[in-house]
């Protein structure tokens, strides 16, 4: 019965998926003809990312092939030698090149394989396939192969799909030259849509020029948030490698499935926002400050789109009609019309659920340019920092860092605070910082225009830079290093920082929390930093692959990936601000109620709280009003002078004035009351105290009397015994053992016993005679002697042969008179070998059986 392992996320380092191909293996698959990689002098590290999950499907990328395992496992992993598990290794003819990345898309189809220069897409098999082994033939796309390929100059800086493209097939790339292009995986040979964000530049004039290299190189790029209602997930930011970053927008992807809800905040916001403008702007000078024609090209934009979205569903509610309310005698006029509809409706599957469908204003839905004037969108940047962040870094000081990856990402506002969310953007150095921000003032689209003339720059406050700690001692490794970020699946204000020393966590938490605060303070607190996975060694083996998720399956944690094929498994803790948050309301307060009732195990003190203050202030300040002398006078004016008549006034003011004197002693016997209460309860409780300081006294009287040492001391005693008495009964159980001789043993015995005879000769008692102990070897000698006498009459015959064969060559003899002697001469030969043969046989014979006598 084979061996298996349950399955369990720590012993996912042991799994054969993130075992590296063999050499002999690889080498006996590969053809005679091999294309080597062309050597590239990059400005900016390789970035790796060779690992994703799908749902319960995890999948890795080794050297050229991508392996795929489910990580549902209900039976556990079987051990089949020396290997942990299964998996299945997904085959296409277009994985000819070096894996670097590999990118998911949102609906867990596709996968996006990137290398150096290359990209090509697969369509992923159904979750129903996760749990075959083998290999798996995969349909895959290659994209732009005449852009892409190992003999192109573009360098590949980082792919992403976008979220909002239509079935997840918008897939984004950025080359170092600063372009970002569109493609479509249904039409992939060519970008459906291209960026500039660096301005082009001829080769001869890059040849000699003081122009810093690391500003002409573009490393990353983000979509901005989709959590915002203004004009944020309309905007791309790109990332230079000296660190400046550029935006333009609007940008959205050929085929956009856009949320309505965000279409619908975002008209509400650009209307808000233009009225605003316009009554702020009383003139033309206040509408240039105020920035008029940028918010109206904006608020235009808008209404485009709007328009568009409606003439969309006009077109398909009259296909409709067109198509319910067509007779049948039309069937042949119509046919052509009528089929062209149904197959429009029939390919294109219904968006999703909430989203629109929508396309670039300045494109047809095809991808052509549509028809009318269309601007130019304006590259807004570089931002300002402020205050510029630290130049410091890991390494050598005179090595300038690069920015290899940025991040955007937008916090909400904690809960039960209300408020807009803050955006965050951070920067990835090589040198080991990190720049952290906020940016204040959002990106808005921009157009190039004389109607928008405003040249502000933006800026974003740079509140924090950390210095993540490096190894000193490895330059060669810092010089290489490319940081990249990946965001939390559960906290906004949580991301993780791989790069080749390891795997780090940043939380701006606190940070966020007390820039939100209307207190102001001197200093800000420090991001929470905490390193989760180390690489260690010499040469160090960098990380080149991390997942982070949050399923019920599999819980909250992250898997990290060295280059030797080790992998790390981190748990993570969940935030629980509240535990009393975790429960239903109506739950917690009956089981608050409940509680009051009982008494508490820790103090009876706490159960009912004497409130000293309510006591007072119930004996000082009745319930009743208690003020006799103010009473008797208000009630008998001439209380003062001398009565000598006591009327029924007289009594009716005593009767009151002695009710509220009656008052007053109740609320004092209360209170006292309750005091004494409060003195018994004090009293039980110095009680219970007592006992329990017994009970430890007691228990501390135990602990000291080691009873349980004393014991565990007398059972190893006892086991030393026992062991010293089990290794003499064993001593003499192998002395005094004599095993019994079988027949067939002594028939062996025997038969050694017959040879020993008749090798020393006699046939009496072994050794008696010692002629007749020598008969054998008397032979041997005689056969040896007769041996030395035929050697020299051999030694004639050859001789003679010899020359019986000259004079036959001499004479030429025929072949009827050479027969008999050749013959005559074979017989005489075979009859020599024949006795050389068993002199040899008796030699050994002889030799073995002298030298079982000798012994």
């Amino acid at each position: 019965m084979a061996q298996t392992i349950p399955f369990s996320l720590p012993f996912l380092r042991s799994h054969s998926i993130f075992t590296p191909p063999s050499t002999s293996t690889s080498t006996a698959q590969d053809d005679d003809w091999e294309l080597v990689e062309k050597q590239t002098d990059d400005l900016v590290g390789q970035k790796y990312s060779k690992m994703v999950m799908r749902d319960k499907d995890l999948l890795v990328a080794v050297g050229k092939e991508i392996r795929m395992m489910s990580l549902a496992g209900s039976e556990g992993w079987e051990v089949k030698n020396g290997k942990v598990g299964t998996y299945k290794t997904l085959k296409s003819p277009s994985l000819t090149f070096t894996i670097h990345h590999i990118i998911l898309n949102p609906n867990g189809r596709q996968i996006a394989v990137v290398g150096h220069h290359q990209i090509v897409v697969l369509v992923l098999p159904k979750n129903s396939y996760s749990g075959s082994n083998g290999e798996v033939e995969c349909r895959s796309i290659p994209i732009d192969e005449f852009q892409f390929s190992p003999s192109s100059n573009d360098i590949i800086s980082k792919v992403s799909w976008h979220p909002w493209g239509e079935g997840g097939n918008s897939l984004w790339v950025l080359t170092a030259d600063g372009k970002l292009r569109e493609y479509d995986v249904l039409q992939p040979h060519d970008a459906v849509q291209t960026f500039n964000f660096l301005p082009s530049t001829s080769s001869s004039s890059t040849k000699f020029t003081a122009v810093d290299p690391l500003s002409r190189y573009a490393t990353s790029f983000a979509f901005g948030p989709s959590s915002t209602v203004d004009f944020s997930p309309l905007m791309v930011y790109v990332l230079i490698a000296n660190g400046d970053i550029y935006t333009m927008g609007p940008i959205l992807p050929l085929h956009t499935e856009m949320p309505i809800r965000y279409l619908q905040g975002l008209k509400a916001y650009s209307e808000t926002k233009l009225a605003r403008i316009q009554g702020e702007a009383r003139d033309v000078f206040g509408a240039g400050q105020a920035g008029l024609g940028r918010v109206s090209f904006q608020h235009q934009w808008v209404e485009s789109l709007v328009k568009q979205v409606r003439l969309a569903e006009e077109a398909r509610q009259r296909a409709r009609d067109e198509i319910s309310e067509s007779p049948v005698s039309r069937r042949t006029s119509l046919l052509s019309r009528s089929t062209s509809i149904r197959s429009d409706s029939s390919t294109k599957p219904k968006p999703a659920e909430g989203t629109i469908r929508v396309h670039p204003l300045h494109l047809t839905e095809s991808g052509g340019p549509a028809s009318g004037p269309h601007r130019a969108l304006l590259r807004q940047g570089p931002y300002v920092y402020s205050p510029a962040p630290q130049d410091i870094g890991n390494g050598d000081e005179d090595e300038e860092q690069a920015a290899t990856d940025l991040l955007v990402s937008d916090v909400p506002p904690p809960e039960g605070q209300e408020g807009e969310g803050s955006s965050v953007i951070a920067i990835a150095w090589s040198g080991g910082r990190v720049d952290i921000g906020l940016e204040v003032d959002k990106p808005e689209p921009r157009w190039l225009s004389s109607r928008d003339p405003s040249t502000s720059t933006p800026v974003i406050p740079i509140i924090e830079s950390v210095l993540l700690p490096f190894p000193q001692s490895d330059a060669e490794s810092i010089n290489t290093n490319a940081p990249t970020f990946l965001l939390d699946p559960l906290y906004r204000d949580v991301f993780y920082v791989q790069h080749s020393f390891g795997v780090d966590s940043i939380s701006v938490r606190a940070l966020l929390e007390a820039s939100r605060g209307d207190e102001t303070e001197d200093e800000l607190p420090s991001s929470q930093v905490t390193r989760y996975v180390e690489s260690g060694g010499s040469p160090v083996k960098p990380i080149v692959g991390m997942i982070d998720f949050c399923n019920i399956n599999l819980g909250y944690g992250l898997v990290a990936l060295a280059s030797s094929g080790q992998a790390a498994f981190v748990e993570l803790d969940i935030r629980i601000s509240d535990s009393s948050a975790l429960l239903p309301a109506s739950s917690s307060t009956k089981e608050a109620s409940v509680k009051l009732d009982e008494p508490d195990a820790r103090s009876l003190l706490i159960v009912k709280p004497l409130d000293f203050d309510k006591l007072t202030s119930s004996v000082r300040n009745p319930s009743s009003p208690y003020n006799p002398l103010a009473t008797l006078r208000q009630k008998i004016p001439d209380s003062a002078k001398v009565i000598t008549e006591v009327k029924p006034d007289h009594l009716r003011v005593l009767g009151e004035i002695s009710s509220q004197v009656r008052n007053r002693t109740q609320a004092i016997r209360s209170g006292s009351q309750a005091v004494e209460n409060r003195l018994d309860l004090q009293v039980k409780e110095l009680q219970r105290q007592i006992k329990l300081l017994r009970d430890c006294q007691n228990q501390i009287a135990d602990l000291k009397k080691n009873v349980a040492i004393n014991r565990a001391e007398e059972l190893l005693a006892k086991q030393q015994d026992l062991g010293s008495k089990l290794d003499g009964v064993v001593q003499k159980l192998s002395e005094e053992f004599r095993p019994d001789i079988g027949d067939s043993e002594r028939k062996w015995f025997d038969e050694l016993e017959r040879l020993k005879i008749r090798v020393r000769g006699g046939s009496g008692i072994v050794g008696i005679s010692s002629n007749k102990g020598k008969a054998l070897i008397t032979r041997t000698q005689v056969l040896r002697e007769q041996l030395d006498a035929i050697k020299p009459i051999l030694a004639q015959s050859q001789t003679r042969q010899e020359d019986v064969q000259d004079m036959n060559t001499s004479q030429k003899y025929g072949s009827k008179q050479l027969k008999p002697l050749e013959a005559a001469l074979g017989a005489r030969s075979e009859e020599l070998r024949r006795l050389m043969r068993r002199m040899e046989m008796l030699d050994l014979r002889v030799e073995a059986y002298g030298g079982a006598e000798d012994d």
